[in-house]
């Protein structure tokens, strides 16, 4: 049968992708970096010239949005100001009049976005919805404008997996560490205190949402994840999906966009003084924060492991503060970055640094694992103690910081076994060391080689794009394109 002229020229038209990400810097960050190189003109991978995209967000993200993207800006009305997820202060109910609030703003913007593009019925151009796992109510807005929608993770396959095992078949237990259930593809324990009870108390409502996808989206790489993805895509609920990893996205430095690539930062200019594989990385992300005694044992340990180190500060300290801070940099082995931005992809790619005394956050984790650096794991909420396990007994790219008692203050001499371990010292078993860090360069790259063209995750992107233009000019369920 001939092709009709509606689907001509919907399989000539590029695919318009709305990305709509959840309103916290560290999961705004990764669906941003998509949507750039969604809309990238003249990119190297022959996807990006099959796609345009757009953002909806608030305001105060928009500032943060990759100048190339369009932004559909809404005006977000949360009780106290709030504009950031991370920032809200600790009382029940602040997270769900936040999401309440967000939905308000976000799901007429979104309506709003794919009506510009997209008429119904066939008509206008194919849109497609990339929504946060967490707005359970993108999914809907999307069906009812006809248009597919994908689900997209801001974490990794093998911590989403372990939530719904937890989810799904946790036994009742009494023992402090039991085994992650369900048929697990890894045989791997898990301490009681480590479990995210918030998140699985919400996991149904996510679930249920993300039934009403057509397919999952995961940043990171099989490399790393494809045992865990295959194990998430069989327990999905409704109708079976496509589960792709796409990962990892690359966010462009704000430094080189606003100089145009031409200025250098401090503390790269501080590392080429060092020699290869010397200094230690440290830094707890944009969100977490340690409290004021907790810095005067990290600031101690990393003076006390003899180790040239940077140290990125990047909220205001619980308690007096500044005092860790001024002890620190009065050392003449330690460089510390208070209260700004720091380029930490390139920080960790610089070859003076040979280790990353890291929060587990999942971004931070992609970088480090981008770069081939060894990392010593201090995870402080959320899922991030799940990426410890996956660190540290699946890929064994990792070092525990803390083996015990994860709601006590870290002492200094723990701090320098964590790094002498990590980086090699007279106690540390040579061929365990040499072990982990060429894990790390194999991984590395691998994880670089993913995202290069023909590389396992641009193939699952290009993959993704093409089966979501197929689905316009057919009236099928917008849950399915098969």
């Amino acid at each position: 049968m001939s092709q009709s002229e509606p689907e001509r020229s919907h399989a000539d038209s590029p695919l318009h992708l709305v990305f709509v990400p959840f309103l916290e810097r560290s999961h705004f960050a990764p669906l941003a970096a998509k949507a750039a190189s969604s809309a990238a003109a003249g990119a190297e991978h022959e996807v990006a010239a099959t796609t345009t995209a757009a953002i909806v967000t608030t305001a105060h993200f928009a500032a943060l949005a990759p100048a190339s993207v369009p932004v559909h800006a809404a005006p977000l009305r949360c009780p106290g100001g709030y504009e950031d997820f991370s920032l809200l202060p600790d009382d029940a109910s602040a997270a769900p009049t936040f999401f309440a609030a967000a939905e308000a703003a976000l799901a007429p913007a979104l309506t709003a976005a794919i009506r510009a593009h997209h008429h119904g019925g066939g008509g206008g151009r194919p849109v497609a919805v990339v929504s946060d796992a967490v707005l359970y109510w993108a999914p809907r807005v999307a069906r009812d404008c006809g248009v597919p929608h994908v689900t997209f993770h801001t974490i990794g396959a093998f911590a989403a997996a372990a939530m719904v095992a937890l989810h799904l078949y946790r036994p009742e237990v009494h023992t402090d560490r039991f085994a992650v259930p369900g048929g697990f593809p890894r045989p791997v324990t898990i301490h009681r205190a480590q479990v995210n009870e918030e998140a699985l108390a919400h996991l149904p409502l996510f679930r249920a949402a993300e039934a009403q996808s057509c397919a999952v989206v995961f940043n990171s790489v099989a490399a790393l994840d494809a045992d865990f993805a295959a194990y998430y895509r069989s327990q999905l609920p409704g109708t079976p999906k496509e589960v792709f990893l796409v990962g990892p996205t690359v966010s462009p430095s704000p430094l080189a966009v606003a100089s145009g690539g031409t200025e250098r930062d401090p503390i790269l200019q501080w590392l080429d003084g060092r020699d290869e594989g010397s200094v230690v990385y440290v830094c707890f992300g944009s969100t977490c924060s340690l409290g004021e005694t907790q810095l005067r044992e990290l600031a101690t340990g990393l003076r006390a492991s003899g180790r040239p180190f940077v140290w990125v500060v990047s909220t205001t300290p619980r308690g007096d503060g500044g005092c860790a801070e001024r002890e620190a940099r009065a050392s003449s082995n330690g460089m510390v970055v208070a209260g700004r931005w720091a380029p930490q992809a390139e920080i960790l790619a610089h070859r003076a640094v040979g280790g990353f005394v890291t929060h587990c956050g999942w971004n931070s984790v992609l970088e480090a694992v981008s770069a081939g650096v060894p990392l010593a794991t201090w995870p402080l909420r959320a899922e991030q103690f799940l990426n410890e396990l996956f660190l540290v007994e699946v890929l064994r790219v990792g070092v525990r910081v803390r083996e015990s008692d994860l709601e006590a203050v870290v002492p200094a001499d723990a701090v320098v076994r964590a790094v002498g371990r990590l980086m090699g010292d007279d106690q540390q078993d040579e061929e365990v060391l040499a072990a982990r860090k060429a894990r790390s360069r194999e991984l590395g790259a691998a994880a670089r080689a993913a995202v290069a063209e023909g590389g396992s995750s641009s193939g699952d992107w290009a993959r993704l794009v093409y089966e979501l233009k197929a689905f316009h000019g057919r009236h099928n369920d917008p849950q399915t394109y098969k």
